[in-house]
Formats: structure tokens, C-alpha cells, sequence
């Protein structure tokens, strides 16, 4: 069972910036579709969470140099 969360993302400011975060989230074990918006600094993320939790997909937005925080 997939679960959707919406987690806000801060410090993109241009498309490169989105492409690094969708892309470090896609590449994320246990993620199915990473959705990243630059006009409304946001990542939809639909995961499986019994093979990655909410706070790990914070964290690896974090960790490609972005600030965010669950919902």
C-alpha cells in the first residue's frame, strides 16, 4: 500500500534546483512517483512506507541541499 504525502520545500530557485530534488527522490528506495513543483516549493511523493518513511524523504531533500519539514 503507497502512501502521498505533500512536503514543502524551501530554497529552490530555478528548474535545475526542482530537477535535483525530484530527481535525488525518485532515485529514493520505496518511491514510486516524485512530483516536484518550483511555483508552489513543494514535493508530492508517493511512497511505500513499509521500505521508507516520511522523515527519511525529508531528510534526503536535506541532504541534496534544500530545507523541509512533514507536513
Amino acid at each position: 500500500m503507497h502512501t502521498t504525502i505533500t512536503v514543502p520545500v524551501g530554497g529552490m530557485t530555478c528548474a535545475s534546483c526542482q530537477a535535483n530534488v525530484q530527481r535525488a527522490l525518485e532515485r529514493t528506495p520505496g518511491v514510486s512517483t516524485a512530483s516536484v513543483n518550483l511555483v508552489t516549493n513543494s514535493a508530492r511523493i508517493e511512497f511505500d512506507p513499509a521500505v521508507v518513511g516520511a522523515e527519511a524523504l525529508v531528510t534526503r531533500i536535506r541532504d541534496v541541499g534544500y530545507d523541509a519539514e512533514l507536513p
